[in-house]
């Protein structure tokens, strides 16, 4: 029985296939009066004999009953030998019996068959819950397996020729019939076979065993069953057995059947087994426990606890029941309705309501969902205020107590979890709820960044030498705390265990998930090892039942990730600093919170954290976070931890988050951080720098990225609290470690006002200057203002910094040089250098005569180095005529900067304008080539942007200094412009600055009007354009207001911008805010726009207010542009406007829980 129960199984998974032989015809059922019955091989040798020899010849017993059908064929031919087959199988004599139907009702994978007859197809139809795809030939095969199939190996009546059956058919079948041979092969590699109506000495039997046996071998194949229905000789047995067939014996079986009855029982058993196996792992039939949200809670109670008790025993829920699953919990949960129908939770008697909570949250743990927050109030309300007390359900309220601590955990409430925590008496649990206690604990320690040695803590727990599961979670959280190597000793010592135990119950569903778990987690955790080969050989299950563990992991990532709508958009994004760089974004999704909230549950019951040292399971990771992050934030945080993934922290830390929070809420949540960030201090080593082994190590590259931002909303004292521990971790052996440092410290440096950063001007300077390997430290003052007034520092602390300059420079690495220079230079800009020391500085700038190095010492000293504008401009010039080959792309990181920094204070005499013009209209016309080149594009927009601002600041020097322009330098200077003009597509803005730089319009013409009506048709561009002008007639000094042809141009743009900015969406009004900012710093003030612009300051304070459900870059786009009107307004207001909606701003600054962007915006 043992071995039909295998085959029952089999054919359960869908993993069974037959084969009939012509033995089985003989269950047929006579449907006509005739005399004719199918032959055996025996009778069927006989009719060759007789038609090949007579009544003479060399005797019957010397001659295969394929060699007779061969001298058939060569004899009387092939027609006489088809003839003598459809005499000896009478097909249409015989209808298929209850045997066949039966046969057929079994869900067989494939059903293979010898026979000529068509007995099988005929039962085929007369089953209704099954559809057979027959295939008589090769041709048949293509497309056929969407269904089980029948499966004519050897030709069917009455025509699909040919009828195999001589020596010589046998011997070219696999040639001949490849396609058919294939077929068979993958089902015997793949199933187990069960042969059916085949005797011993059956020639086809014999035949197919052969090849069998000779093409894959005993080992190859899954088993082989031989059906017989009459009693086979030991010695028979034994020989099949080393063939790889086993022999189920039905006689001995079912002794006192008749033969015909054997088969049917046979099969019924078949049936009744794959019924009782389908029943257990269905759980539980959905129409049958009919649960539903009327049911009283003592009717729900009784079934959760049918449901409880009759679980099979998976420890994962496998996704093939969530359907059947979250229609109970539907039913249950269904609007909260057990809280609020007419029976309500709170007025049944306090034992219903803990038997309720009990099977209910005990139901919750079986299918991996965990308790929401509603519930857990609900039910920690329940348990607190009844006063009723009885001995027998203290186990189940401990039980509970249990569950909700597990809740609260997840929910982050440790208020919550203390008091849970102190509920529960572990005197009163358990083996298996001390293990769930220990574990959660471990995780609370963890989560809350305790103080306490995590890998102490699981060497103390101690686990029953029988324990099969309990040791999978502590291995997982060996290796989550760095000692992965111990939780792959503790499953290798396990995965033994557990498969002696399979090879006595091999389909049982809980050691089936347990090995599923091991197996899976071992891989994974050898594969997270860089050390070990990528080729070496993985573990594998060695029983293949319905659970696997990647397949239901690949369940949930497809279903988290189905319906994702992503809408990629190539745009301008604004970073978490506010600068700006070039990004794609993605469109936001919906996905089911209870998928995601099963999937962070079942990763933590099968032990499979996102990560372990440099693997990763994180298909499904993003769209967990996205999900979950509002309701479970410290739970998506941990998972970021362990993830490692630095990608999804806007979801928790973003703008748009944190504009919901109080400064003081932000400055709890940095020092919590602090705390963390410490902790992971003492647990990480030197050596991990560029490995992460533990949650340590992978914390040690999150945590600093989410106090950098943090830091643009706290309080002067936090920001104060984190430069002290900065100063100390940078100081430290693991300073290496961690990644984002240098965003702390930079976002520390810009929140702090000029006279702020004055004050800690001498603790900024003790940092380290050397730059790290991996560019995640930078010297701290790269990120320091540069002071109106310089500060004035310790004597002994600046001695000690020169000292240590001076060393790194004369005997330091290539990159210590470099970052000890950068140093003196900044140092230079922020106090006053002894004159030997500013002497060494200007000397070892001299040394490097690059542009960049001229240009630093020319703003260091613009007296003494006054003719590096001279050499600044000959090798801008240079640069531009290399980005003018038009043979190749010159990507080089530099630009003409350093000639834009110093063009307010170059002498126009000593320009040759010629030159320059036609080198920059050179330059534009090569861009214009490649403006469309994708990868090129941003490079090539900024080299014509820069370009263009040199021209109008060359060209405002000569109106400033009222020097006249040549006819030749005129021509120059036109062609640049209509070159730009081609660059720009015939931009309106470029056609007016050059007219006006040029003075090439006729003021009788009405120039003006002309002008007033393109201006409101101005793009994007043009308004970029406008901008960079007006900030260039800033820089080089022009009074607009004295030029008239500039005034009245300038009051037209001025209003536009108005209009433009009371008439826009937020979403689009940056360009023209900062258009005019540039307007009000060169005082172009209309009076009648101002105060229409005064009178919508209220609504633009609303529009740029970012709300917590804005996306992080609706958030980011806020931000900036309520930095640029407050920037705008503080201009207003330093021009003596005190009009009350610009005071209104200026309180803004004041509101500490703004974002220091706009508290640093100076309004005095």
């Amino acid at each position: 029985m043992d071995y039909i129960k295998e085959i029952a199984e089999a054919m359960s998974a869908n993993h069974a296939a037959v084969m009939i032989g012509a033995g089985f015809s003989k269950n047929a059922d006579k449907i006509s009066s005739t005399d004719k019955w199918f032959k055996n091989w025996n009778e069927l040798s006989d009719m060759f004999y007789e038609t090949v020899y007579g009544n003479a010849g060399p005797g019957k017993e010397y001659n295969s009953s394929l060699r007779l059908a061969q001298e058939v064929e060569i004899t009387v031919g092939r027609p006489k030998l088809e003839n003598i087959l459809k005499e000896a199988v009478p097909d249409e004599d015989y209808g298929p019996s209850e045997v066949y139907t039966k046969l057929m009702e079994l869900p067989w994978r494939d059903v293979f068959t010898t026979n000529y007859d068509t007995l099988l197809e005929r039962a085929a139809d007369k089953v209704s819950k099954r559809r057979y795809n027959v295939v008589v030939n090769q041709e048949d095969l293509v497309n056929s397996n969407d269904a089980p199939r029948i499966l004519k190996l050897h030709g069917s009546f009455p025509s699909q020729r040919p009828f195999i059956i001589t020596e010589e058919d046998y011997r070219t079948y696999p040639i001949k019939f490849a396609a058919m041979v294939n077929t068979v092969q993958q089902a015997l590699l793949e199933n187990v076979f069960c042969m059916i109506g085949f005797s011993c000495e059956d020639p086809n039997f014999l035949s197919w065993i052969g090849w069998i046996h000779d093409n894959l071998g005993k080992s190859s194949s899954q088993k082989i069953y031989m059906i017989s229905i009459e009693h086979i000789s030991e010695a028979k047995q034994k020989l099949l057995f080393d063939k790889n067939i086993i022999v189920v014996d039905l006689q001995e079986l079912y002794p006192e059947k008749e033969i015909p009855e054997r088969l049917k029982s046979f099969f019924e058993n078949l049936r009744k087994l794959i019924e009782e196996k389908d029943k257990k792992d269905q759980w539980f039939d959905l129409s049958e426990i009919a649960i539903s949200a009327e049911n009283s809670f003592e009717e729900k109670t009784k079934k959760l606890k049918v449901l409880n008790n009759s679980y099979p025993g998976w420890i994962f829920l496998p996704w093939k029941m969530k359907y059947k699953v979250n229609r109970v919990l539907e039913e249950l949960d269904d609007e909260w309705d057990f809280f609020a129908k007419k029976e309500k939770l709170v007025d049944i008697s306090f034992s219903m309501q803990i038997e309720y909570m009990y099977e209910y949250v005990k139901f919750l743990n079986i299918v991996g969902r965990p308790i929401i927050l509603e519930t857990a109030e609900k039910f920690w309300d329940i348990l607190e205020n009844s006063k009723e007390k009885e001995e027998k359900t203290e186990y189940k309220i401990q039980y509970i107590y249990l569950q909700l601590l597990r809740a609260y955990r997840e929910l982050a409430d440790w208020e919550k979890y203390d008091l849970c925590r102190a509920k529960i008496l572990e005197s009163t649990l358990k083996y298996e709820e001390k293990q769930f206690l220990y574990s959660n604990d471990w995780w609370m320690k963890m989560y809350r960044f305790k103080d306490v040695n995590l890998i102490d803590l699981l060497n103390k727990w101690d686990l029953a030498q029988g324990d099969l599961y309990w040791p999978i979670i502590k291995s997982s959280m060996y290796a989550i705390a760095g000692e992965k190597v111990k939780g792959e000793q503790i499953l290798g010592e396990i995965l033994p265990k557990i498969r002696q135990q399979l090879v006595k119950n091999s389909k049982d569903e809980y050691l089936c998930s347990i090995e599923e778990c091991i197996v899976s987690l071992l891989n994974f955790m050898r594969q997270g090892d860089w050390q070990v080969n990528l080729d070496a050989e993985m573990e594998a299950c060695i029983q293949t039942g319905d659970v696997n563990w990647w397949g239901e992991n690949e369940e949930y990532c497809s279903h988290l990730n189905e319906k994702e709508d992503k809408k990629p958009e190539t745009s301008v994004q604004t970073n978490y600093d506010l600068s700006i760089t070039y990004t794609s974004h993605m469109g936001r999704c919906n996905s089911k919170i209870y998928y995601a909230l099963d999937y962070l549950r079942f990763l933590e019951q099968t032990g499979h954290p996102f990560r372990i040292q440099m693997v990763t399971n994180t298909k499904g990771f993003q769209r967990v976070i996205e999900t979950l992050y509002l309701y479970y934030p410290h739970w998506c945080l941990i998972q970021i931890l362990i993830a490692q993934n630095e990608k999804e922290l806007d979801m928790l830390f973003g703008r748009n988050k944190l504009s919901g929070m109080t400064q003081e809420e932000v400055d709890n949540c940095i020092q919590e951080y602090i705390k963390a960030l410490d902790l992971v201090s003492k647990n990480i080593k030197p050596e991990n720098a560029n490995w992460s082994t533990s949650v340590y190590d992978n914390s040690a590259k999150i945590l600093p990225q989410i106090i950098s931002r943090l830091c643009y909303k706290c309080s002067i004292e936090i920001l104060d609290q984190i430069l002290d521990y900065m100063l100390i971790l940078c100081s430290s052996n693991v300073r290496d470690n961690f990644k984002g440092i240098n965003k702390i410290l930079e976002g520390v440096c810009n929140a702090y006002t000029e006279k702020e950063q004055g004050e800690r001007i001498e603790k900024i300077l003790r940092f380290p200057m050397k730059t790290n390997e991996r560019r995640t430290y930078y010297d701290p003052v790269n990120y320091l203002k540069r002071p109106k007034e310089k500060y004035k520092i310790n004597d002994d602390l600046y001695n000690n910094i020169i000292i240590q300059i001076r060393q790194l420079m004369e005997i330091g690495t290539a990159q210590e040089k470099a970052d000890a220079l950068q140093r003196l230079i900044i140092l230079a800009q922020l106090i006053y250098l002894k004159q030997n020391d500013e002497e060494y500085l200007y000397q070892c700038l001299e040394k490097k005569q690059t542009c960049e190095h001229q240009n630093i010492l020319y703003h260091l000293n613009k007296e003494r180095y006054k003719l590096n504008d001279d050499l600044i401009l000959k090798s801008t010039l240079q640069l531009m005529e290399q980005d003018s080959n038009k043979q190749y792309f010159s990507s080089h990181t530099g630009s003409y900067r350093e000639l834009i920094d110093i063009l307010p204070d170059v002498q126009s005499d000593a320009i040759d304008y010629k030159k320059i013009f036609s080198v920059m209209t050179k330059l534009i016309k090569t861009n214009i080539d490649r403006k469309n080149d994708q990868q090129t594009a941003f490079q090539i927009e900024e080299r014509s942007k820069q370009s263009y601002r040199i021209a109008v600041g060359l060209l405002l020097l000569k109106i400033k200094k009222k020097e006249i322009i040549s006819i030749e330098e005129k021509e120059v200077i036109e062609e640049y412009f209509k070159t730009l003009q081609e660059y720009y597509n015939a931009s309106n803005v470029l056609e007016f600055i050059e007219k006006l730089l040029l003075e090439k319009f006729n003021f009788s013409e009405d120039i003006y009007t002309n002008m007033e009506e393109k201006l409101w048709l101005h793009s994007e561009e043009d308004i970029n354009l406008l901008q960079i002008f007006y900030l260039e007639t800033s820089r080089i000094k022009i009074d607009i207001k004295q030029m008239k042809r500039f005034g009245t141009f300038s009051n037209m743009v001025y209003q536009m911008a108005i209009y433009r900015i009371i008439n826009t969406e937020i979403s689009n009004v940056m360009p023209v805010l900062r258009l005019l900012y540039a307007l009000v710093v060169n005082n172009i003030i209309v009076e009648r726009e101002t105060k229409l612009l005064f009178i919508n300051l209220p609504r633009l304070m609303k529009d740029t207010t970012i709300g917590v459900e804005d996306f992080e870059k609706e958030a980011r786009h806020k931000l900036n542009c309520r930095r640029e009107i407050c920037v705008i307004v503080s201009e207003y207001y330093k021009k003596g406007e005190r009009n009350n909606n610009v005071l209104e701003w200026m309180e803004l600054t004041k509101n500490s829980n703004e974002f220091v962007e706009i508290r640093n915006i100076e309004f005095e």
